[in-house]
């Protein structure tokens, strides 16, 4: 099942659903068939023609099978096999106010590497004394930088 990303240049899943022969429907948009998205970005028209050929293998009587992670198609030169890294170092900044970006963060850190991503989750400078100073503290022992401004990038995480 392929769905247009633009309403523009298609019909919207009711409107592809009303456009179907009544007799097919149920065939075609009730089995829990996987749908996909067609963009007409070239980088994502690539995922989207990976999601179609391994979902037409994937019920071929050679494949029917496998599992989806078992048949591990990939289109050469695709982000998702390149290995990510940084050019330089990156200082890291996470709102101990930002619900999630701390623990974020940390698995950015766990995936890079702290030779190529610190994180801290300093303030600028406050009060040693008040709590939330000290409910920061071991936090803050895991950070490089000791201020938010002497961070490189910002992690907002919307929740």
């Amino acid at each position: 099942l392929v769905q247009e990303a633009d309403p523009k240049k298609g019909g919207t899943l009711e409107v592809l659903r009303a456009e179907c022969p009544e007799d097919l429907r149920a065939a075609i948009f009730d089995k829990g068939w996987p749908m996909t998205t067609w963009h007409r970005i070239e980088a994502f028209q690539r995922v989207s023609l990976k999601t179609i050929a391994e979902a037409l293998l994937l019920c071929s009587p050679n494949y029917e099978a496998l599992s989806k992670e078992q048949m591990r198609l990939y289109v050469p030169g695709e982000v998702q096999r390149e290995a990510l890294a940084f050019p330089k170092p990156v200082v890291l900044w996470a709102s101990p106010a930002n619900a999630g970006a701390a623990e974020l963060a940390d698995e950015l850190t766990a995936k890079f590497g702290r030779s190529s991503l610190t994180v801290s989750t300093a303030e600028e400078p406050c009060s040693s004394d008040s709590r939330a100073s000290r409910r920061r503290s071991s936090v803050l022992r895991r950070s490089a930088p000791r201020r938010a401004g002497d961070a490189t990038h910002m992690l907002l995480y919307l929740n």
